[in-house]
């Protein structure tokens, strides 16, 4: 054996990885200058926006299970109602941005949500019965759904294909610095007896400081080729679009089980490991931590993977982060199962985005978005339904109950490595070729970066 050669092959090794730590650092220079204005801004309205609303939603939950009385069961049929009206004004809002533009059904939608969360608080006040809290949260839910997926559509109008893995890892930056905030103050509040309902009036005040942003700094991205007719065979044309109707379907099936990350871990951790609010804000918070220190470097080796692929592999490691939790019985089990599962965000969130992106066409993307966004709301809906019939099948054998959520992620793993021979190759990488990149750029007059080609 050639020892020489084996020492070789280790520094070239390390030369390698080393070569691609620069990289990465190189390419965190770059940001500043890298993207759009836009691509900031809405970053900056992330930040914002996400720290007011995880302040209160995590432990709404809690609060209708532990100060209503109502079952598991009860809270999964109020947030599927609210969720299934929010699926469908996520496909209403992305025909609206088609037509009527980006910027004003964004400010719309934020004006109507500030209303809606101070109706939250005051039925809060009022103690309203459970069929009034549905109603309430139908009304939030369907307005969130109007303008939820425009920054999404703003940053693939304005970001080149090359960039937009790195550009919704931002976003997903900007949303979990919110994250790290938001749920650890809301547990706080809550732990020194601010009462729920106030809390809702911190949440509309940064929704408003959210509407201040996009009023006076946005700018519209509407591309002029968009079309602005509305009809029901707008729906019929995104269905036929076999690949994408493939990919929302996978998808919807892995928000489900994804979903009880926000529901049912929130009750299963307080009445069955003994946490207090403050201590599962606390969780949320080590979350949105990781992403906002690790996502972007994992963002630049997501992208030089097929997007089916990466998501693929992130099935693998959210059936591993809940498998934990069938093991679970002390505080620190939780939080590394929430670290484990925070990982599989981190590849999700920007692979998802960009092969939505990559497969709309650019006169319908907001249709597009909307369609996609409508599918998985879906799941957001079906989701605590499945969860609370889950706790209240399982209340003395919870480990089945996270056994069965983990064995959902194992079959999202073998469609999404099926799907993989679907969807043309230069729609599923994140670097499409030389030739397209350089059409879109002189198209849109993008300045035009350098970007490392995918291996």
């Amino acid at each position: 054996m050639c020892f020489n050669c084996k020492y070789h092959k280790i520094d070239n090794k390390r030369s390698q990885a080393g070569d691609h730590m620069v990289n990465i650092i190189s390419s965190f220079k770059d940001l500043r200058t890298k993207f759009d204005r836009q691509v900031w801004l809405l970053f900056a309205g992330m930040i914002i926006n996400v720290l007011g609303t995880s302040l209160v939603m995590p432990f709404l939950s809690i609060y209708m299970y532990e100060k209503m009385n109502i079952s598991m069961t009860e809270i999964g049929i109020a947030f599927f109602i609210a969720t299934v009206m929010g699926a469908i004004s996520a496909y209403i809002g992305g025909a609206l941005c088609d037509r009527y533009g980006r910027k004003r059904l964004f400010m719309i939608g934020l004006i109507f949500q500030i209303l809606a969360y101070l109706l939250i608080s005051v039925s809060i006040d009022f103690k309203v019965s459970y069929i009034g809290m549905v109603m309430v949260l139908t009304v939030a839910f369907f307005i969130d759904g109007l303008y939820r997926s425009v920054p999404e559509v703003m940053v693939a109008d304005v970001v080149p294909p090359g960039d937009r893995v790195e550009a919704y890892g931002l976003l997903r930056i900007g949303a979990n610095l919110g994250w790290v905030i938001g749920p650890m103050l809301g547990g706080a509040l809550a732990l020194f007896a601010m009462s729920y309902s106030s809390m809702f009036y911190v949440t509309a005040f940064t929704t408003f400081v959210y509407l201040l942003l996009v009023v006076f700094m946005l700018r519209d991205t509407k591309p002029s080729s968009s079309d602005s007719r509305l009809s029901f065979s707008d729906v019929k044309r995104i269905v036929r679009d076999t690949p994408f109707l493939l990919f929302c379907i996978i998808s919807l099936l892995i928000v489900i089980p994804y979903s009880q990350m926000y529901s049912l871990l929130s009750v299963y951790s307080s009445a069955y490991i003994g946490m207090t609010e403050f201590e599962i804000g606390l969780f949320f918070s080590l979350s949105g931590i990781m992403v906002a220190t690790m996502q972007y470097p994992l963002s630049l080796v997501v992208k030089r993977y097929r997007m089916t692929m990466a998501l693929a592999l992130c099935c693998v490691v959210f059936a591993l982060g809940f498998g934990i939790l069938a093991l679970a019985k002390i505080n620190l089990l939780v939080y590394f199962s929430v670290a484990i599962i925070t990982v599989a965000e981190m590849i999700w969130s920007p692979a998802s985005a960009t092969l939505q992106a990559n497969m709309s066409p650019e006169d319908r993307r907001g249709r597009y978005f909307g369609f996609s966004g409508l599918v998985f709301t879906m799941g957001f809906a079906i989701g605590p339904l499945f969860g609370g019939v889950l706790k209240d099948s399982f209340e003395y054998n919870t480990q089945y109950m996270w056994l069965a959520i983990s064995g959902i992620f194992i079959v999202g793993l073998l469609l999404f490595m099926g799907l993989n021979r679907y969807i043309p190759k230069d729609k599923n990488v994140a670097m499409v070729a030389v030739k397209d990149e350089e059409a879109v750029i002189k198209e849109k007059g993008i300045p035009q970066i350098e970007v490392p080609k995918a291996e």
